[in-house]
């Protein structure tokens, strides 16, 4: 055990892992501090990406088909695909392979699931109110865009952190 002295206390550097005795403290380096908020960041970043992906995915589906259907249920394949596109993105910043299959399926459905209700949270509190907006019944509010991963990122930054306190604690 190598001891390295400081005016409040001791630090001991046992395997990697710092420990201050006088602080009571137990630092495992930067990967407690700064690879959480890195993936946390990299998830949001990549949900807004492939949330605007999965607009234009849904955009593209409505114009092949033809828009057969109602009005409303273009647009909810809108805010479906922007939704699910960042559910997508924020979950591959928090992705773990090391837990049961089952585990993973049901991780990524809660995600995608936060993502699509983040999505129709933007819509509902984003900053068009008006439903005339320009002359149109139903404008594109691109707070969906800013919702949904902010939503999705929560959720699996809460699931990110709970498995790793969870196989700390095994």
């Amino acid at each position: 055990m190598e001891e390295v002295g400081l005016s409040n206390g001791a630090l001991s550097l046992v395997g990697g892992t710092i420990i201050c005795s006088s602080m009571g403290l137990n630092v495992d380096g930067i990967y407690s501090y700064i690879v959480p908020l890195a993936r946390t960041l990299a998830g949001f970043v990549m949900g807004l990406m492939f949330g605007i992906c999965g607009g234009w995915a849904a955009i593209t589906f409505n114009a092949m088909l033809g828009f057969p259907w109602a009005l409303e249920v273009h647009r909810n394949i809108y805010i479906v695909g922007i939704g699910l596109g960042a559910g997508l993105g924020a979950y591959l910043g928090w992705v773990n392979v090391s837990i049961r299959r089952y585990w993973i399926v049901a991780t990524v459905l809660l995600v995608l699931a936060a993502g699509v209700a983040g999505a129709y949270l933007g819509l509902e509190y984003g900053e068009i109110k008006d439903p005339s907006y320009l002359g149109r019944r139903y404008t594109i509010d691109n707070m969906m865009h800013w919702g949904a991963p902010l939503v999705a990122i929560v959720a699996s930054t809460v699931l990110g952190i709970v498995h790793q306190v969870w196989v700390r604690e095994r």
